[in-house]
């Protein structure tokens, strides 16, 4: 009796073990399926930039920087990548000086990537460094971040100037970093 009771025991226990082992198995294919819709999802944000894509305010190739690429997209499809935040700014300013087919009512998306994380982002959501020691693909560049609490963080480390928001870029801002040589005044 004892025997039985001892196998039925075991056999009860092995069975919930075994269920507990398949429950748990599904867990982890369902949030490994999660997070990798989550990484498709972010992916998904920025249109596939070719090896030929060229920014449409310098000329650069865009390709070969991509922790500086951002994008705005257009309602018919389009997109125009570029290798920093100024060459952005200044198409998003004056769209018709460098695409007679889009203007600004024509933004669907405007995308820029976290200098840290490397995620893309709306324009509007991040936070910029101005004036760090930190030079892009066309030198003296805005550094998007998500947060305004890591923008403060590599204002500190790379000694920056000042952390604006996407409404205070000017077009003599632009100028500015454009022709800061080693490091940029601002005279606010």
């Amino acid at each position: 009796m004892k025997k039985d009771s001892y196998l039925t025991d075991r056999r009860i226990f092995l069975s919930s073990l075994l269920v507990l082992g398949m429950g748990l198995c599904e867990a982890n294919s369902l949030f490994a399926l999660s997070l990798k819709r989550k990484r498709v999802q972010a992916k998904n944000l920025l249109m596939p930039v070719s090896d030929k894509e060229r920014c449409p305010v310098c000329g650069m190739f865009v390709r070969p920087y991509p922790k500086w690429i951002t994008q705005i997209q257009f309602r018919d499809g389009h997109h125009h990548s570029f290798d920093g935040m100024k060459c952005f700014c200044r198409f998003y300013f004056d769209a018709r000086k460098f695409d007679d087919r889009h203007t600004a009512a024509d933004f669907t998306k405007l995308l820029v990537r976290d200098y840290y994380t490397l995620k893309f982002i709306d324009h509007d959501k991040a936070y910029y460094v101005i004036g760090s020691d930190v030079l892009g693909p066309m030198g003296h560049e805005l550094i998007p971040f998500e947060s305004r609490e890591r923008a403060k963080i590599f204002l500190i480390d790379h000694r920056g100037l000042k952390i604006i928001r996407f409404n205070e870029v000017t077009t003599e801002l632009l100028d500015r970093l454009d022709h800061a040589r080693k490091t940029l005044v601002l005279d606010d």
